[in-house]
C-alpha cells in the first residue's frame, strides 16, 4: 500500500463522511414531531416559553445556522446534550457501544471460524452431495427473516424449554461473577440466532472463494507434487482465502452494528439498535446525529481495514 494510495483514501474517507453527515443532518430534520414537545408539559403554555425552550436547544436558528454549529462542534468532539437523557450523546453511546459489540462480533468470529473448515471442505467436494445440501441449506435460511427465527428460538428454547432467559442482558440482583455467568446467559440466545442465520451464507461465500483457489496453478503444482488433500487446504487454499475472508468479516460486523435495531428489540438488549430506535422515536437530533456519525465513521473505517487486511494477507493485491 503506497503512501499516496493511503493519502487519496483518506482524502475519500473525509468527504464521504461529510457528505453522509449532511445528508443525515437534512433527513433527522425532516422526521415528523417536534422533539421540544415533551418539555412544554401544559398545553396551555404561552408560545412565548414555548419558543423560549426551542432557543435553549437551538431550535429556534434556521436550518443552515443549525447545521454549520452541528458541524463546527462536531470539529471540537462535540456532539450536543440528548434530549431523553439529558447527558452527553458521545457519554451514552460508549455506554451502548460495547454490548452491541458483544451481541455482534462473538457469533460473527465464531461463524467465520467454522464457516472456514465448512467450506472449503465442499469446495473440494464440489457437485457432490454434501455440496449441494450446503448451499441448499444457505439459501434456505437466507430467506428465513431474522426476526421470524429469533421469535421461535425465543418460544421453543425460552418460553417452552426455559433454557435461556427471554429477554434483557443479565440479572441486576447479580454481581461479580455471577453477573458474568449471567451476561453469558442472556447473550446465548442471540449468539445462537446471529450464527444460525450467518454461518451458512458466510461459507457459501468460503466456498466460492476457495473454487477460485483452487483453479490457480500453484494448487496444481501442489496435487502434481503429491501433496494430500488436507495439506492443499490447510498450506495453500486456507492461507490464500484468509485476505478476503477478513474483509468480509470487518464489513459484515460493520454492517451488524449498524444494523442491530431488530435482534436488540426482540431480546431487549440495550445495545446501539436499541438507542437509534429510541431516538429516532423522541425526535433526539443529537443523539441520533451522533449515532449515525458513529455507523458512518465504523462502516468507513471497516471497509479500510477490509483492504489493509487483504493487502496483508494477499500479497497478489497491490494498492497504488
Amino acid at each position: 500500500m503506497t503512501l499516496s494510495y493511503l493519502v487519496k483514501r483518506i482524502i475519500i474517507m473525509i468527504l464521504t463522511v461529510f457528505l453522509a453527515v449532511t445528508m443525515s443532518f437534512i433527513l433527522i430534520r425532516s422526521l415528523p414531531g417536534d422533539p421540544a414537545e415533551r418539555y412544554y408539559g401544559d398545553p396551555r403554555l404561552p408560545e412565548e416559553i414555548k419558543e423560549e425552550i426551542k432557543a435553549v436547544f437551538g431550535l429556534d436558528k434556521p436550518l443552515i445556522t443549525q447545521y454549520f454549529i452541528f458541524i463546527g462542534n462536531a470539529f471540537r468532539g462535540d456532539l450536543g446534550v440528548s434530549y431523553t437523557y439529558r447527558r452527553d450523546v458521545v457519554g451514552v453511546i460508549l455506554e451502548r457501544l460495547p454490548w452491541t459489540l458483544m451481541l455482534t462480533v462473538v457469533p460473527t468470529v465464531l461463524s467465520m471460524f467454522v464457516a472456514l473448515w465448512i467450506g472449503t471442505f465442499i469446495a473440494f467436494n464440489r457437485g457432490k452431495k454434501l455440496d449441494r445440501f450446503m448451499r441448499f441449506f444457505a439459501f434456505g435460511l437466507n430467506s428465513v427473516p431474522t426476526f421470524w427465527l429469533a421469535l421461535l428460538l425465543v418460544m421453543g428454547t425460552g418460553f417452552y424449554l426455559n433454557i435461556f432467559p427471554l429477554q434483557g442482558m443479565f440479572d441486576p440482583l447479580e454481581s461479580g461473577m455471577a453477573r458474568v455467568i449471567s451476561i453469558l446467559h442472556h447473550a446465548a440466545l442471540p449468539w445462537i440466532t446471529l450464527f444460525i442465520v450467518g454461518m451458512p451464507s458466510f461459507a457459501i461465500q468460503v466456498r466460492n472463494i476457495a473454487l477460485n483457489i483452487l483453479g490457480e496453478d500453484f494448487i496444481i503444482t501442489a496435487k502434481a507434487k503429491g501433496l494430500r488433500e488436507r495439506e492443499i487446504r490447510r498450506k495453500h487454499v486456507l492461507r490464500n482465502a484468509l485476505g478476503p475472508l477478513f474483509s468480509l468479516l470487518t464489513l459484515r460486523i460493520a454492517g451488524l452494528v449498524g444494523g442491530a435495531v431488530l435482534i436488540e428489540t426482540i431480546f431487549s438488549w440495550k445495545g446501539m439498535g436499541l438507542l437509534v430506535l429510541e431516538a429516532s422515536k423522541n425526535s433526539d437530533y443529537p443523539l441520533l446525529q451522533a449515532t449515525v456519525l458513529m455507523t458512518i465513521v465504523l462502516v468507513i473505517m471497516a471497509n479500510f481495514l477490509a483492504d489493509v487486511l487483504q493487502a496483508a494477507f494477499d500479497p497478489r493485491v497491490i494498492y497504488t
